[in-house]
């Protein structure tokens, strides 16, 4: 007998002021790969994004949905990871991503695009590291309603393997991948379509290689270093952002990877904590009210995503040090137990 899942109860609205927005750059490139069928509704996506600002936007669920439907409809994997490769890198974000083309080698190419990535696209963590012999981007979206998101992952990590071909100017070996998804979630043979080791079931989306192709020189056909254009996208996204948006995807980023200390999070959001909790309060909310909010979300997502782990575990993952204080939480939360509720779902 299946049980009846409950409606999600409602979020306090500074939590949930707005939806996660992304460029409406994002849909260049994607014609001249799907049917013509799908074809109009790129363009009815484009419409969406209003054109007289100067960022252009629509919502990052309609375009993750859009991703996975193309692959779904027709069973072609290698659509969203072409779309990337082939990406105009000038084009992103408008103009902003002419200093990503014009960067005079890889890592430098790299850099800018994970700084840039910021303005691009709301709620989406892109770092960029370096270990040893290996290097790596990494790309996930915080967003916990935002699932599946799979053949999103595709197609951001082919517009960074385009900047690495670039560098090496031949098909890239030596490299490997990692995806959130399961194997079967990805719709297709996914190592045969990067030709590349492939690992499942990880924490983020993410592109390995030899940390030598950093220094790698780049054919500069646009020379552009106006980065100056680029700070003043960023600073200005950062200033419209509400900030419990912006506290809620710090959250969501070091969830399962450091304590989340208010101290530490203010200092990154460029504020005090008491300047953070007085402005928290004018908006009608405390720290302790987010941190409370995008633990119960990324609860309800690691139950759809992590059916192997228990209660127990799933818990730690969300900084409960005990995962008895994690039921009651979710129980006040949800008016049932997280275990009701996963049991719910099948």
């Amino acid at each position: 007998m299946l049980h009846s899942i409950p409606s999600l109860p409602p979020c306090p609205a500074p939590v949930r002021a707005r939806s996660s927005q992304v460029h409406a750059s994002a849909l260049n490139g994607w014609d001249g790969l799907v049917d013509p069928a799908i074809v109009p509704e790129i363009h009815a996506l484009r419409d969406h994004a209003p054109c007289d600002i100067s960022r252009p936007s629509i919502p990052l669920a309609q375009f993750v949905a859009f991703s996975e439907s193309v692959v779904a409809r027709t069973r072609d994997v290698s659509i969203p990871w072409a779309a990337g490769l082939r990406f105009d890198l000038a084009t992103l974000g408008g103009v902003l991503g002419e200093p990503v083309l014009g960067a005079a080698r890889v890592g430098t190419a790299l850099r800018r695009l994970v700084d840039l990535f910021a303005v691009l696209q709301d709620c989406t963590e892109m770092t960029l590291e370096r270990e040893d012999s290996m290097a790596s981007v990494s790309y996930r979206i915080l967003d916990p309603d935002i699932w599946p998101r799979h053949q999103d992952a595709m197609f951001t990590l082919g517009i960074v393997a385009q900047i690495l071909r670039r560098g090496t100017r031949s098909p890239l070996d030596k490299i490997e991948f990692a995806f959130e998804a399961d194997a079967q979630a990805m719709r297709g043979p996914i190592a045969k379509v990067l030709g590349a080791p492939c690992t499942f079931g990880s924490d983020t989306n993410q592109i390995r290689f030899p940390a030598a192709w950093l220094d790698l020189p780049l054919p500069v056909e646009r020379p552009s270093n106006n980065l100056a254009l680029v700070n003043r996208a960023i600073v200005e996204h950062r200033r419209r952002t509400p900030l419990v948006e912006r506290l809620a995807q710090v959250v969501w980023r070091d969830m399962n990877c450091r304590p989340i200390e208010q101290d530490r999070i203010a200092r990154e959001i460029g504020m005090s904590s008491r300047t953070m909790r007085r402005k928290l309060a004018d908006a009608g909310v405390s720290f302790q009210e987010v941190l409370d909010e995008c633990r119960m979300r990324q609860a309800l997502f690691e139950f759809r995503t992590r059916p192997d782990l228990s209660i127990a575990e799933i818990a730690l993952r969300l900084g409960y040090a005990e995962h008895s204080n994690f039921t009651r939480a979710f129980h006040r939360w949800a008016g049932m137990s997280p275990q009701a509720w996963r049991s719910g779902m099948h």
